[in-house]
C-alpha cells in the first residue's frame, strides 16, 4: 500500500507500507477523501486557516457542528451523495476537534484556538 507523509516543507510524500491492515487501509482511502473534500470543496467555499469561520470556534463549537451532521445520518433526506459528503464533513470536524483539545492540553483547560 502507498500512504502519504508530510515532509518538512510541508509536501505529501508517498512511501509504500507493507503490512497495512484492513482497517488502515480503509482509513487511508477514506482520508484522501476527506483530504480532497477540504481541498477542492470546503477551502474553495469558506477559505482556509486562518482566515475561515471554522477557526473561531469553540470545541463546543465543532461538537454542536459534528451533531448537526450525525442527526442527519439516518434521514438521508438529501439523498445518498449528500450522505457520504456529511461523513467527509465529519471526520473533518473530528480533526477540528482533535486539533482545539490538543492545543488546549488533552481537553481540559482552556481552548487556545478560539472563543468560548
Amino acid at each position: 500500500m502507498t500512504r502519504c507523509t508530510i515532509d518538512m516543507a510541508g509536501q505529501c510524500r508517498f512511501v509504500e507500507q507493507e503490512n497495512t491492515s484492513w482497517r488502515g487501509q480503509q482509513w487511508f482511502e477514506f482520508a484522501n477523501q476527506v483530504f480532497t473534500h477540504i481541498e477542492d470543496y470546503t477551502v474553495l467555499q469558506y477559505g482556509g486557516m486562518p482566515d475561515d469561520q471554522a477557526s473561531g470556534f469553540t470545541i463546543r463549537d465543532v461538537a454542536q457542528n459534528m451533531r448537526r451532521y450525525l442527526n442527519r445520518v439516518e434521514s438521508n433526506a438529501r439523498g445518498p451523495q449528500e450522505a457520504l459528503r456529511d461523513c467527509l464533513k465529519l471526520a473533518h470536524y473530528a480533526c477540528m476537534l482533535h486539533e482545539k483539545m490538543t492545543n488546549q492540553g488533552g481537553g481540559h483547560g482552556q481552548d487556545t484556538t478560539g472563543k468560548r
